[in-house]
């Protein structure tokens, strides 16, 4: 848009003004005073008059110009804020067709899923499988409070003392940083005893934060030099 007001028509205004001042010797328009029209002869003042009314027609020129581009930012502001409310529109469609679109898919996965389901239900399951995936469930459950210790040294043929693994695993919890158990530990030795190689040491707890603890705390194992190759790890044995 091309603006008929402009700062450098400003200027030249006050150039005007400051022209036309001089020859009173006065700085500002409300310093002339009857006494400084006075010293003024005829023939300059009607000269300077002449200055004046240019002045003047020059400044209504000058709010003339700047009330109509005021006039004309306004109006293009207002066409710009109707633009941005279509496109606002335009994006609100456009959102309600892409949520519609959403939904559909949807109902139609639910559908879907609904049908399948509806078909499994429609085979009798025995009171056998159910047992089947109790037992599952509840085998499951169990070995998240278990862990295993590999390489943990077996008791000697000729050591009785039928405590060696409960005794040996509580010491090698004390070091992994388990300060205390909650509540009772089972520990039971898996597989066949053989004299060529060490069986895994199934630990039980009573509950599966203290199984989870140890399991985060085993890593500090390798620091400690009696127990640095024992290796505990989550309980994956069939139940």
């Amino acid at each position: 848009m091309d603006l008929k007001f402009s700062l450098k028509q400003l200027y030249e205004f006050e150039d005007d003004v400051k022209g036309f001042l001089q020859p009173f010797n006065v700085k500002d328009v409300n310093d002339i005073s009857k006494n400084a029209l006075k010293s003024v002869h005829k023939d300059p003042l009607v000269e300077h008059t002449l200055k004046l009314v240019k002045l003047l027609k020059s400044s209504h020129e000058l709010l003339k110009n700047a009330a109509a581009d005021l006039d004309s930012l306004k109006c293009e502001q207002l066409q710009n804020q109707s633009r941005l409310i279509h496109v606002q529109e335009d994006l609100n469609v456009k959102k309600s067709v892409q949520l519609e679109s959403v939904e559909k898919t949807v109902d139609d996965k639910l559908s879907t899923w609904s049908s399948v389901v509806a078909k499994n239900c429609e085979k009798k399951v025995t009171q056998k499988e159910m047992k089947k995936v109790v037992k599952l469930a509840m085998n499951e459950q169990d070995r998240e409070r278990n862990v295993i210790m590999f390489n943990v040294p077996e008791r000697d043929i000729q050591d009785k003392n039928e405590h060696h693994d409960g005794e040996l695993a509580f010491k090698i919890m004390q070091k992994a940083g388990l300060a205390e158990q909650d509540g009772q530990y089972y520990c039971k030795r898996l597989g066949a005893p053989e004299s060529s190689k060490i069986r895994p040491l199934k630990i039980q707890f009573s509950s599966r934060s203290t199984a989870f603890e140890l399991l985060v705390k085993s890593k500090n194992l390798k620091d400690a030099d009696q127990y640095s190759n024992i290796f505990i790890v989550p309980d994956s044995t069939p139940g």
